[in-house]
């Protein structure tokens, strides 16, 4: 077992539903700060619709197990890119799933969209820190 590898005691990758697809389902509970998982994959220069951008022009593709976090405004966890490590960012129980802000690792997203997470600060569309809100848009 690698540290901090993903287990199956903590966590399952669902079907979520058509939009979303899979997600990751917390299956225990964990406190803010408490290290989730270190995220595994194939360092690409290539962007894909399950990598996170750990540079510039820089992705780690895992279309198995941390590119099926599923984006939040207000979010659950957060990946630290120089260590690869998925953080709580507040408290989670078991039955939620498993949500990142989108636009805190990636410049641009491989796909861009409407954004309908229903949290307090959504921002209604997600796509990037380098891209700009549609007027349509905003909220």
């Amino acid at each position: 077992m690698v540290a901090d590898e993903p287990s199956a005691e903590a966590f399952k990758v669902i079907d979520v539903d058509d939009q979303r697809g899979q997600g990751i389902l917390v299956l225990r509970a964990f406190q803010r700060g408490e290290i989730l998982f270190r995220m595994n994959g194939q360092l690409t220069k290539q962007m894909t619709l399950h990598s996170l951008q750990v540079g510039p022009e820089l992705h780690l593709d895992d279309p198995w197990f941390a590119g099926k976090t599923l984006h939040s405004c207000d979010p659950n966890s957060e990946l630290e890119v120089e260590t690869l490590l998925f953080t709580a960012v507040r408290d989670i129980l078991p039955g939620e799933l498993l949500t990142m802000d989108y636009d805190h690792t990636e410049d641009v997203l491989f796909r861009a969209f409407e954004c309908h997470c229903g949290g307090p600060s959504c921002r209604g569309y997600v796509g990037g820190r380098k891209v700009s809100v549609p007027a349509a848009s905003n909220k």
